[in-house]
């Protein structure tokens, strides 16, 4: 993490950009994906199942556990209003409601709607593995990330594909796998995790497919990802949305020109 919480207003410096490592893909484009074999695939499904009887629980048993009062944003990703931003040196790239931090040699895929020249999410690729996020608003009273999990584990079933809830980096992530052909025909398997962050009437979905998708959560391919994600800064702004709605992004200034 490069930096923490403030402990007075936002700098009010404007942000360093870079654009060169930006890739810009239409809507068109449908989905991130980074195909993986079906070996990998399949030993990461085998330990993604659970048995029924696992995930049922009483009201009673619900009751009886002990409330998480665990801050899962503690070391970000941040809204604005909790860091400082601007004149540190660092660079970033501005995306209007999100400010990213990118390392020297990450790739950045911008899938952009065409139309409105909105920016719907962007992809970190690095190596063999890549980080898709996505900006949503949220209701002030939280409670959107759980729903969003529910509607993931259903959508795999009904893909006829494989989903668990587990512990990660950012408090419950939802692992998943969905089955795909390939190319040539053959079976294949697209394997994901995904991340949950609410903040202050915003959440961002973090998305993480390729190599670092079939590791364990502190696995090497996977904290490159962790702290981009936390190193995010949402503006979030007062426009009235509704929960669950995209926040578009913005494109940086003169990356659509030429």
């Amino acid at each position: 993490m490069i930096f923490g919480r403030k402990r007075r207003p936002v700098d009010s410096d404007p942000v360093d950009t870079e654009e060169e490592a930006l890739e810009i893909v239409g809507d068109d484009a449908g989905e991130h994906e980074l195909d993986v074999d079906p070996d990998a695939a399949e030993e990461a499904d085998d330990d993604l199942e659970v048995e029924d009887s696992d995930l049922e629980e009483s009201e009673e048993e619900i009751d009886d556990e002990p409330v998480d009062t665990t801050d899962w944003r503690e070391d970000g990703p941040f809204d604005s209003e909790e860091v400082e931003l601007g004149g540190d040196g660092v660079t970033r790239i501005d995306l209007g409601c999100l400010v990213i931090t990118p390392w020297d040699g990450l790739g950045l895929q911008l899938q952009v709607n065409e139309a409105t020249q909105a920016v719907q999410a962007v992809t970190a690729v690095w190596k063999n593995s890549g980080l898709e996020v996505a900006l949503f608003a949220a209701p002030a009273s939280g409670g959107l990330a759980d729903e969003l999990r529910e509607d993931v584990l259903e959508e795999a079933e009904q893909g006829g594909g494989t989903a668990s809830v587990a512990d990660g980096p950012f408090g419950a992530e939802v692992r998943r796998v969905l089955p795909q052909e390939g190319p040539g025909g053959e079976q294949m398997f697209h394997v994901s995790r995904i991340w949950f962050a609410e903040g202050p009437r915003w959440l961002l979905r973090g998305t993480l497919l390729g190599e670092a998708a079939l590791g364990d959560a502190d696995a090497p391919a996977v904290a490159p990802f962790a702290e981009f994600f936390r190193n995010l800064v949402v503006r979030r702004g007062a426009k009235p949305m509704v929960p669950g709605e995209l926040i578009p992004m913005t494109l940086p200034q003169g990356a659509g020109e030429g």
